[in-house]
């Protein structure tokens, strides 16, 4: 099953925010996407994990703070962080891989 999120549309956004809070619907997500200028963008659930949690948010421009604004995915994945920053006014994709150590905090349980 594929579902789509226009994470511009801020109704659209804070639907999706709402469906990541819950652990079931977590656990259905196999892989993030982002489509940007003809190009897609994105990755698959890792294996070998046992507490994964993902994130998909659409950062606005910010002039005054120098953001350029985009795109960002992310997968928290025991200790580690994946994410892929796809930035709006240039072809230029940012890709980190981080080890963060035991997650202490989950921002989808507010």
């Amino acid at each position: 099953m594929t579902t789509r999120f226009d994470l511009e549309d801020k109704r659209r956004a804070a639907e999706w925010l709402e469906l990541l809070k819950d652990p079931s619907f977590q656990e259905t997500i196999t892989g993030l996407t982002v489509s940007h200028r003809g190009v897609l963008y994105s990755f698959s659930k890792p294996e070998g994990f046992h507490n994964m949690s993902f994130l998909a948010e659409s950062i606005p421009p910010d002039p005054e703070r120098k953001i350029k604004g985009g795109e960002r995915l992310m997968c928290f994945a025991d200790g580690v962080r994946l994410g892929v920053m796809v930035h709006r006014e240039q072809k230029a994709v940012r890709v980190t891989l981080a080890k963060t150590g035991r997650q202490r905090f989950n921002p989808f349980l507010r």
